[in-house]
């Protein structure tokens, strides 16, 4: 089992207020709808073994990989207070797709599958081939379902000429599908795009499936009765906003009340590299010209002002049935994770083990914000 006297729930800042947000927001239903999931975290306790069965199963390859001396300041590495490491895997840059995020934490040997979360779906071109090959591996099959390593369940379907993504969609478990459904349209701006999608997918009816835009990879909500016993293991949901918009959706939760409100767990914060980050990164200073407040009063007028190297506004919030969502600006982020895109890059194993048995040196990548 999981080791849970390691584990150190953080507390949060204290939530400030909506009318001290520092951009504008914006709740254009046409802005907010210009944003697109990012990537679902999930975690790994043994990363080679999690790697194997992604690129075999799934023809997935590692995007970047980042190793980490301190524990998320917004607990992307879950409640654990401890170095870890952070692996993107999919199939092309992130700033163009989809794709999964493997969170290590070192010194965990294992994890509690939750009941929230119900499979990912991939597309792939032979579904008989893709069960063969989990077979082989020695992965329980029910039905197009795979059981991969720590419980993560993973649906094989059919991957359709006209659609470009290969993610598929996300399902959850949820205590009550309209109230479930009323938070993602009203508060993050999705539509109801169940019609035609579900039946496309082989669905059954009892469903409801939400997101901005069929292309992208929508949310598949599945109705359980009573709300889901969440874990670690569930990870979290990234979305990527324009930063007016997405301050809007950070506003709409700080001031909505009742039953389908969701909530703040981590209050909105900027993320940047004057001076501090790129110290830490290694990095020479940033020219002084144009000066911090000058470009923070441009920041303010407008987010896409945002230098390459800049500003990252992030704020996680979680549902009515408590999954966790990371909201970050897509202004900063698309930019900061083309420019990590390293699908040559290597990890480094070797370093990895002498870190598993205590002797860590240190991190042997630079470490970015944590996006």
């Amino acid at each position: 089992r999981r080791r849970r006297g390691a584990a150190c729930l953080r507390r949060a800042a204290a939530v400030p207020r909506a009318d001290a947000l520092m951009i504008q927001p914006d709740d254009c239903r046409e802005l907010i709808g210009s944003g697109r999931p990012a990537h679902w975290v999930i975690r790994t306790s043994d990363l080679k073994v999690t790697l194997d069965f992604m690129s075999a199963v799934f023809e997935m390859k590692v995007l970047r990989h980042e190793e980490y001396d301190k524990a998320c300041a917004i607990t992307c590495n879950g409640a654990y207070n401890m170095p870890w490491s952070k692996t993107m895997v999919g199939y092309g840059p992130e700033d163009q797709g989809y794709c999964l995020e493997l969170t290590y934490n070192y010194g965990i040997s294992s994890y509690e599958p939750g009941e929230g979360l119900a499979h990912i779906a991939i597309g792939v071109d032979d579904p008989a081939a893709t069960l063969e090959v989990a077979r082989g591996l020695g992965c329980s099959i029910q039905g197009d379902v795979i059981t991969g390593p720590d419980g993560y369940r993973f649906r094989a379907v059919r991957q359709q000429p006209d659609r470009q993504e290969r993610f598929q969609y996300v399902a959850l478990r949820v205590a009550d599908l309209n109230q479930a459904s009323e938070f993602y349209i009203n508060i993050l701006g999705m539509s109801d795009i169940t019609e035609g999608f579900a039946a496309a997918q082989g669905l059954p009816q009892q469903v409801r499936v939400m997101g901005w835009d069929l292309a992208q990879v929508p949310m598949l909500l599945l109705g359980s009765f009573e709300r889901p016993i969440h874990e670690q293991w569930e990870g979290r949901n990234a979305l990527c906003v324009p930063g007016r918009a997405m301050r809007a959706v950070y506003k709409n939760i700080l001031e909505a009340k009742g039953s389908t409100s969701g909530a703040v767990l981590h209050p909105i914060r900027e993320f940047n590299e004057m001076p501090s980050l790129r110290r830490m990164r290694g990095l020479p200073p940033m020219p002084c010209e144009p000066s911090p407040e000058v470009q923070l009063r441009a920041l303010r007028a407008d987010p896409s002002s945002a230098p390459a190297s800049g500003t990252l506004a992030v704020a996680v919030v979680t549902d009515v049935d408590g999954y966790e969502i990371c909201l970050v600006s897509s202004e900063t982020y698309d930019r900061a994770v083309s420019k990590a895109y390293d699908p040559e890059g290597n990890i480094d194993w070797a370093w990895r083990e002498a870190a598993q048995a205590g002797n860590r040196a240190p991190s042997p990548n630079h470490m970015l914000a944590c996006i």
